[in-house]
C-alpha cells in the first residue's frame, strides 16, 4: 500500500458524527472550492478538517488533488485536475484581479467586522481602473454572482447593482490569485497601454482558478 495513502484507515476511527461531518466537508471542497473559518456555520467544519488534515489528503490525492491551507487567512481550498477546476470569462478574470487589489488595500484596515467590505460602487470603480472599460451594469451584476458563487465574495444586498450594496470580501481571494501573479498582473496592466497598438496582451478568453 502507498505509504502516503495509510491515513486512509483514519476514516474507520471517525464515529458516525465525524464521518457525516468528513462528508459534509468533502461536499463544501468539492462544490465549493473553500471551506472558511470566519463564516460562523462553517468554523466547526473547518477545525474538523484541520484536525483530520492528514484523512483528508490521502482522501483528495486519491482523485489527483489537493488541499491548501491557510491558516493564517482560515482557509482550506481544494485544488483540483482538469474539468474540476474552476473556468472564469475574460471579465472574471479581471474582476478576481480588482478583488485582489481591493483586498490587499483593505487588510490593512482596522476594523471589528468579519471581513473587509466595500460597496458595489468600489468595485466597479476598481474593475474599470483594472481594464481601462467601463463595465455594463448587467455584466457587472453576472460578475458578482458568479464571484459569490465560487466563494469569494458575499453581498448583503439582493440587489446586485446597488451602487450602495455591501460586498464582504472573504480571505479565499488571496488564494485565488498568489501574490507572485498578482504583481506579473499589475506589471501586465500598467504595460498595456504601450502594447496596445502591437495587439499584444490580451487575457486568454478562459482561465483556471
Amino acid at each position: 500500500m502507498n505509504q502516503d495513502l495509510e491515513a486512509l484507515a483514519l476514516v474507520r476511527d471517525l464515529s458516525n458524527e465525524d464521518f457525516e461531518q468528513f462528508r459534509q466537508a468533502l461536499h463544501v471542497l468539492t462544490s465549493k472550492t473553500f471551506i472558511i473559518r470566519g463564516i460562523e456555520k462553517e468554523r466547526e467544519l473547518y477545525n474538523f478538517t484541520v484536525r483530520n488534515i492528514a484523512l483528508f489528503e490521502a482522501w483528495f490525492s486519491c482523485m489527483d488533488a489537493s488541499l491548501v491551507r491557510d491558516e493564517g487567512l482560515g482557509v482550506i481550498a481544494f485544488r483540483g485536475q482538469g474539468n474540476t477546476r474552476l473556468h472564469f470569462s475574460r471579465e472574471e478574470i479581471c474582476a478576481v484581479l480588482a478583488l485582489r487589489l481591493l483586498y490587499e488595500d483593505k487588510k490593512l484596515e482596522v476594523s471589528l467586522a468579519a471581513f473587509p467590505t466595500l460597496t458595489v460602487m468600489d468595485f466597479q470603480q476598481k474593475y474599470n481602473a483594472v481594464t481601462g472599460e467601463e463595465i455594463r451594469k448587467t455584466a457587472l451584476v453576472n460578475i458578482l454572482r458568479r464571484l459569490s458563487s465560487c466563494k469569494l465574495i458575499a453581498l448583503d444586498s439582493p440587489d446586485y447593482a446597488d451602487p450602495d450594496g455591501l460586498i464582504r470580501l472573504y480571505p479565499s481571494i488571496p488564494l485565488s490569485i498568489d501574490r507572485a501573479s498578482l504583481d506579473d498582473a499589475v506589471a501586465f496592466l500598467r504595460n498595456r497601454e504601450g502594447r496596445k497598438g502591437e495587439g499584444q496582451g490580451e487575457f486568454s478568453a478562459e482561465d483556471e482558478s
